[in-house]
């Protein structure tokens, strides 16, 4: 997935109607690669799919990619004189 693959609207692999508010990374152990690896694959959920879902994906999530977050960007303080 790249960069302008996240300014799309994505919607929720489970219900299709909703904006996704999460990437799910995971690993399915029964999928192997040619190399022998295991093969990362991807699911999008909406905010209540994401909890309604969450105890399971826990036990085979690699990454959670919260989409549309705002990052904080700290503010230095102004120096009084």
């Amino acid at each position: 997935m790249t960069s302008e693959d996240l300014d799309k609207r994505i919607s929720c692999d489970q219900c299709g109607s909703a904006k996704a508010m999460y990437l799910i990374r995971f690993v399915n152990k029964s999928d192997i690669d040619t190399v022998g690896g295991l093969v990362a694959m991807e699911l999008a959920f909406c905010g209540h799919h994401f909890a309604k879902n969450k105890e399971a994906l826990d036990k085979v999530t690699l990454e959670i990619v919260e989409l549309d977050r705002k990052e904080k960007v700290p503010q230095l303080e102004k120096e009084e004189v």
